[in-house]
């Protein structure tokens, strides 16, 4: 078990779930810059541009993703993105 403090994501497209679980968190391509989601990060909502997904995993391991477009939503400790 870990001590760190996790934020809850769920990465979909139209067709339905591309990743769902919980990270210590997520590195995007925001639209004025890079952008990294941690646990407790203040409500957001923001349009990304095309880049890569980092989700940094508990157990240490990285998933990588690409983006063309997509909107980010963090809320209650929950990342919702949209791809």
């Amino acid at each position: 078990m870990t001590d760190k403090k996790l934020l809850k994501l769920t990465v979909s497209q139209v067709n339905g779930p591309v990743f769902e679980g919980e990270v210590v968190s997520v590195h995007l391509p925001g639209i004025d810059g890079e952008m990294e989601i941690l646990a407790g990060h203040e409500p957001l909502i923001s349009p990304l541009r095309s880049g890569t997904i980092t989700i940094k995993k508990p157990d240490g391991s990285e998933e990588k993703l690409e983006l063309r477009i997509g909107t980010v939503e963090v809320s209650n400790n929950h990342a919702t993105i949209l791809i």
